[in-house]
């Protein structure tokens, strides 16, 4: 965690002049990094970015919106669910107060923000339980022995340190100090939401102030004295403020009211929030059209935007808590911890249809698992049966084989004509 203190050395690298006002919010921080622009950044007030929330939350309702689960491989080409492995009922109630996707959603969260997360495991008598600390919480060292300690502050509560074997952690990549996530707020996003945050609060003051942009009053003479110069900027004041912002004033001593700054067509306002926008957007990878931004996509790219966001977005998390997750509970080779996907992957429905219909056809799909792919219960043992194209056999067969696949054809269209037009049902149930 960095503390306070430490923003002077970075503001003094800026160039800016050092302020020692104990009225500055910064003395009263938890934490932060201090942009080039003079913003201090931290993940809550990187909150408040409307599309940095958007991306936090993107994420983490995605990933915890998966169903997940442990399975055992049997072989080479088979795998089967597991659904009372130890493991794999912890994540599904991890402990009393939290659900697995409240759980998970706080995980990824914590990961995306922070670039850290940590849970506390907990034995009771009715077995383990995960419990979350939050980032803010905790504190955490490399030790001599390639070991890691974790030092826990939180309110109400003693400090205490928990050692690996107690706690779930999960840094993000690339690691610190061999222990330490990078986090995208920040780390890598300092400057860019600094200055994001400085837009706001530019808006916020243009705004404050009516929408009106600075003036100042040109004056050919001099004042008589200081109390017709307070007496003016009073007057002034009064017209300019409150009720009064809206009604004609009358500007006295010949003076000539002129605009001091650009106005916001002129500094691109617009322009640059978009812009900055799209580089937030960057920082998590997140497709634009994922958080409102749709200037440049059309209909005919958002599927294929949804399908990258899978792929090039959500698959590297995934595989960083599913190895984590394996490494710290499982550790078993002949078990393996997954996400499943596949829903977000499946497409508008004439697309799964024709995909379902070429693989059944060839040979690869049953009935049974393209019921359970969509979510449908099974038919039945029959739903289990693969079917081929009859004119198909395996490379090198002899010739007999083709021959003998052959006359079956000419036997089915036979029974067919003979039958006048009809296929024979017994004989085809027989031939099954």
């Amino acid at each position: 965690m960095v503390w306070p203190f430490s923003m002077n050395r970075n503001r003094a690298d800026t160039g800016a002049p050092i302020s020692r006002d104990p009225a500055e919010d910064r003395w009263f921080s938890v934490g932060g990094r201090m942009s080039i622009a003079g913003v201090e950044v931290t993940v809550d007030r990187a909150r408040k970015v409307p599309v940095v929330r958007d991306c936090l939350q993107v994420l983490a309702t995605s990933i915890g919106g998966l169903s997940h689960g442990i399975f055992r491989r049997v072989d080479a080409d088979k795998r089967d669910w597991v659904d009372n492995h130890p493991a794999g009922l912890l994540l599904n109630n991890p402990n009393p107060r939290d659900t697995s996707y409240d759980f998970i959603n706080n995980m990824v969260d914590d990961l995306a923000s922070e670039g850290r997360f940590l849970a506390e495991r907990v034995l009771t008598s009715r077995g383990e339980q995960l419990w979350r600390i939050e980032p803010q919480h905790f504190s955490v060292e490399a030790l001599p022995d390639r070991g890691t300690r974790f030092k826990v502050r939180e309110p109400g509560r003693a400090e205490r340190i928990l050692l690996d074997e107690e706690v779930w952690y999960i840094p993000l990549p690339p690691v610190q100090d061999y222990v330490h996530g990078r986090s995208p707020i920040l780390d890598d996003g300092t400057e860019t939401i600094g200055a994001a945050l400085g837009l706001l609060r530019y808006a916020n003051s243009f705004f404050a102030n009516d929408a009106t942009p600075p003036l100042i009053f040109k004056h050919k003479g001099n004042f008589a004295d200081e109390a017709s110069k307070k007496n003016f900027l009073g007057a002034w004041a009064k017209w300019a403020g409150g009720k009064n912002r809206h009604k004609p004033a009358v500007i006295e001593y010949g003076m000539e009211p002129h605009q001091l700054a650009h106005n916001n067509e002129q500094a691109q306002f617009l322009e640059t929030r978009k812009e900055l926008w799209l580089d937030i957007t960057r920082l998590w990878r997140i497709p634009p059209h994922k958080v409102g931004i749709l200037d440049r996509a059309t209909h005919s790219n958002i599927e294929h935007q949804g399908l990258e966001f899978v792929t090039d977005t959500l698959l590297p998390w995934l595989k960083l808590i599913e190895t984590s997750f394996h490494k710290t509970f499982i550790a078993d080779p002949a078990y393996i911890f997954e996400f499943n996907v596949a829903s977000l992957l499946r497409g508008d429905l004439k697309a799964r249809y024709e995909a379902y219909a070429i693989g059944r056809q060839w040979g690869w799909l049953s009935v049974n698992a393209i019921c359970r792919l969509e979510r449908m219960n099974g038919i039945g043992p029959a739903g289990d049966r693969y079917i081929e194209p009859m004119n198909m056999t395996a490379v090198g067969a002899p010739a007999s084989n083709r021959d003998g696949t052959q006359k079956a054809i000419e036997f089915l269209r036979q029974s067919v004509a003979e039958n006048g037009g009809r296929p024979h049902l017994k004989v085809i149930q027989n031939a099954a």
